[in-house]
């Protein structure tokens, strides 16, 4: 049996002689940022962060002017949205996928185009090999892979900056 954690839950997958591919999928909205005050999922325009209506105003930031105005002809403006990121909007998905023929599993996560990743692979040399036989081996993104997933800038060593 091979186990599984993710985000702390345990998942068991049976062996068999099929390969094994869990896919997790980022459940976020389809919004990179959300207005701290109200919640709202909000868009970075030129005019500024609007909602899904075009609006610019949250109904839940402190106004703009003097809300203590005795008048009734007073408009009290409501201040703008303020943006946060959403957490993990950066990430389109992951799977996992362990393959027996192969003896190995690998890892794609996915940061920009859903019909790609960058792929981790670790992999088991067979007994038999003339070298390095049972040795583990893996496979990383590097600088020089065509068709990258998204480009890689080295920070030192084993490190990149993504983008």
């Amino acid at each position: 049996m091979f186990v599984l954690s993710a985000n702390g839950d345990m998942i068991s997958i049976d062996h068999d002689d099929a390969d094994s591919v869990i896919n997790l999928e980022n459940a976020a909205d389809d919004t990179e940022f959300r207005c701290s005050a109200c919640g709202t999922p909000v868009y970075d325009t030129p005019g500024g962060y609007v909602d899904e209506c075009g609006e610019w105003a949250c109904e839940d930031s402190e106004p703009v002017g003097d809300p203590d105005v005795d008048d009734a002809a007073a408009e009290v403006v409501r201040g703008p949205h303020r943006p946060q990121r959403v957490p993990l909007a950066w990430v389109n998905g992951a799977a996992i996928r362990t393959e027996p023929e192969q003896d190995s599993v690998t890892v794609s996560i996915s940061v920009g185009d859903p019909r790609g990743a960058f792929t981790f692979s670790v992999r088991r040399v067979p007994d038999d090999a003339p070298a390095n036989a049972g040795r583990l081996v893996m496979h990383v993104p590097h600088l020089d892979e065509p068709l990258q997933h998204a480009p890689l800038i080295p920070a030192h060593p084993g490190t990149y900056w993504v983008g």
